[in-house]
């Protein structure tokens, strides 16, 4: 009896010592690195394009937000696909290596030391942002598009972007506004909610079906409404509804969405947003998924239950706001 007792508690002991190893380690994977950006010129603002999903049966109008960026050198217009869900920002390595090839002048600025370009510069609107170094990754176009009018994606802007600012965008007409404070215009015509921005993740206080919820702002995911785990995705179904499945990339692994109708709406204060669509996706990693448990994330936000509105992420002032329409 006394074995099995001291065979107990060393098990046990072992549970605890790994739990808080796990603990910590999760903590590790999911804290970004030190903020490489500065941003000036404020308030930097500009026109966002959509990138459209043609491949997707039936095609996805707004597959990604793409934002304009002026490269030193470079005479064409390149673009950013804006992530809230990534708190670092990246370039591509095979877009770098297209415009060096096509303008050489960007050869000095746009070339990676291993895994690096080190003080990277880029202008936004009327403002400009500087990465003292910035992550390259081996992903991107290695041509550049004959037509010029179409839009060539260098890299993704992440959260670390509106670290102690505030980001204005308006839908409707596609403007992208980065400012130092929330314009006195909008303070009175917008509904706020508790933003935590916590690691560099847009997280809003917010109520689904009725039960409060902290939900992840993604931009990235701006085919869905609300991005799920498959249970709640169940629950928010309308009975009998037709099923999309459609494949997504996520940076080169290709995922499976499963998208359905709902009539659950998106609580923001006292305003009720309609979902119209619930979807959660096959195919994330075991990190992936754990990363979202150890968040404690409710599930992530697209841009849809806000298209033809105006939002305000007062990433500074640790609220997120809707305006009335």
């Amino acid at each position: 009896m006394k074995l099995f007792r001291n065979i107990l508690l060393v098990v046990l002991a072992l549970l605890l010592v790994s739990g808080i190893g796990g603990y910590f380690y999760m903590r590790k994977k999911f804290e970004p690195g030190v903020n490489q950006l500065s941003v000036t010129g404020l308030p930097a603002t500009c026109t966002f394009v959509w990138k459209a999903d043609s491949t997707a049966q039936p095609v996805v109008a707004h597959a990604a937000l793409l934002v304009p960026a002026r490269l030193p050198g470079c005479p064409r217009t390149c673009y950013f696909q804006f992530d809230t869900g990534a708190p670092t920002s990246i370039l591509y390595a095979r877009s770098l290596a297209a415009l060096r090839g096509r303008y050489p002048a960007t050869t000095q600025t746009l070339l990676p030391q291993a895994d690096t370009v080190r003080n990277f510069q880029f202008g936004l609107g009327s403002g400009s942002v500087q990465a003292r170094k910035i992550k390259v990754l081996d992903y991107g176009r290695s041509t550049l598009p004959a037509d010029s009018t179409e839009p060539f994606i260098i890299g993704t802007l992440g959260t670390d972007a509106l670290e102690g600012r505030v980001l204005v965008l308006n839908y409707s007409t596609r403007q992208f506004s980065l400012r130092a404070d929330v314009p006195t215009s909008l303070t009175s015509q917008t509904v706020f909610v508790p933003l935590d921005f916590a690691s560099r993740r847009v997280m809003l206080n917010a109520a689904v079906q009725g039960k409060p919820r902290q939900l992840l702002f993604d931009s990235g995911s701006s085919a869905f409404a609300l991005l799920t785990s498959r249970a709640t995705w169940e629950q928010m179904a309308q009975p009998q509804a037709r099923v999309r499945h459609a494949a997504v990339n996520s940076l080169g692994t290709t995922l499976t969405a499963h998208t359905v109708a709902t009539a659950a709406t998106l609580g923001l204060g006292q305003v009720a947003v309609p979902l119209h669509t619930v979807t959660y996706i096959e195919g994330t990693s075991f990190m992936q998924s754990a990363l979202m448990r150890f968040s404690g994330m409710g599930g992530m936000l697209g841009n849809e239950p806000f298209a033809e509105r105006t939002i305000v992420l007062d990433v500074r002032g640790g609220r997120f706001g809707l305006v009335h329409q």
